[in-house]
């Protein structure tokens, strides 16, 4: 596991701990700061960012975090209004 991830994972204190800042959650992971430069419209454009996301917490090492869920993906796509 990267050793950013490692020692971020080490001093996890409560799910909050891992949002960007108190008032946004972002990815689930303060490591992943893919921006949404366009609302996804479309079942594939989700899918889409879904993979762009996906790919920066695999390059980074954030799916080998024990408090990750990469499911945190699509609850930030349900929530900008995406079905």
């Amino acid at each position: 596991m990267n050793t950013d991830i490692t020692s971020c994972a080490d001093t996890y204190t409560t799910s909050t701990y891992c949002q960007l800042s108190p008032t946004c959650k972002g990815w689930g992971c303060r490591f992943l700061t893919t921006p949404i430069e366009e609302i996804p419209v479309t079942v594939q454009e989700k899918a889409k960012l879904f993979s762009k996301v996906y790919r920066e917490a695999k390059r980074k090492g954030v799916l080998e975090c024990p408090h990750y869920r990469s499911m945190f993906i699509d609850e930030v796509l349900e929530k900008i209004g995406i079905n």
